[in-house]
């Protein structure tokens, strides 16, 4: 896709992707599509068959981002000539569903549960204490709730998740319209757990879309390479928080990948991507990560087992 389709609309940090996730700031008249067409010639089209909930109508309004993930997702579902009647099923997956039980009381809901567990054992925070009190307000605006469900969906969830789990996530879908979703290496359909992630599929990489919003350098951070192990991905994790003083990757042959970090300088996004790549192939002898606090991992490699 080019990632020039928006005009008007700069690239973010995650944390400002997630804060204006549901705000209507994109002009749609400014929005193309995968052909370079004006993407609102669309959505007449859409918007006749159902594929539009919630979207304001008329041609020209404004979008949020979550939105226009929706779109470029129908977008790319034209270009593999999907039928009405699968896409719809696939909106109903997304929107529908979500709207009908209610999803972002559940939400709040779960978040209250997970709160209440924190005040009952006494390690809840300052922070987590107003949020409980926020939730609970919440919970009791019947008209809060309403409007909320015009936002919060299942495709804004796994886009939340994705991004407050730090998990490469996406969407598959099946040759009958079905739908599967993926945190990870976690696969799951809220309404039918008995599907075959391997049988043939289009498959939707949320952080290809998600390049069309946030910098680059934040999602090559954010993304986590599978089938790593757990001092792999304690180097990572460490890396993500800023808490690396000395790292030191020693090759089978070469010299090694050395890091000193000093003077609160972080490590560039093309070296997170070296490193990555190192780390999922195995291509190393031996690891060593010093942290600010004076914690030493030392680790060499292992040979991956693939589950096939």
């Amino acid at each position: 896709m080019n990632k020039n389709l928006i005009t008007s609309i700069d690239k973010i940090s995650i944390a400002e992707f997630r804060e204006f996730l549901f705000d209507r700031i994109v002009p749609i008249e400014e929005v193309k599509d995968l052909r370079g067409d004006k993407i609102y010639k669309s959505l007449q089209y859409w918007r006749r068959h159902g594929l539009l909930p919630f979207f304001e109508k008329g041609e020209k309004f404004q979008l949020s981002f979550a939105q226009l993930v929706w779109l470029r997702i129908l977008d790319h579902l034209r270009e593999y000539s999907f039928t009405v009647k699968k896409t719809e099923k696939i909106c109903n997956y997304f929107f529908k569903n979500a709207y009908d039980i209610g999803l972002p009381q559940k939400n709040i809901e779960y978040t209250k549960g997970n709160l209440l567990k924190k005040k009952l054992a006494g390690t809840m925070s300052e922070e987590e204490e107003n949020s409980l009190q926020w939730v609970e307000n919440a919970l009791n605006d019947e008209l809060l709730m309403y409007g909320l469900k015009f936002d919060i969906n299942y495709l804004t969830n796994l886009i939340n998740i994705s991004l407050e789990v730090n998990e490469e996530a996406g969407i598959l879908v099946f040759t009958d319209g079905e739908v599967m979703e993926h945190i990870g290496d976690n696969y799951f359909n809220h309404n039918n757990s008995d599907l075959d992630r391997k049988r043939p599929h289009i498959y939707f990489s949320l952080s290809y879309f998600l390049e069309e919003f946030i910098e680059k350098e934040e999602l090559q951070k954010l993304l986590m390479p599978r089938l790593l192990n757990d001092d792999e991905k304690m180097v990572l994790k460490e890396i993500r928080t800023k808490n690396v003083k000395e790292l030191i990757v020693k090759f089978n042959e070469g010299a090694p990948f050395r890091f000193d970090i000093v003077n609160e300088k972080t490590i560039s996004g093309e070296e997170v991507m070296r490193l990555k790549k190192v780390l999922g192939l195995g291509n190393y002898e031996e690891i060593t990560l010093v942290t600010r606090n004076e914690k030493t991992i030392i680790f060499k490699t292992k040979k991956k087992k693939y589950i096939r």
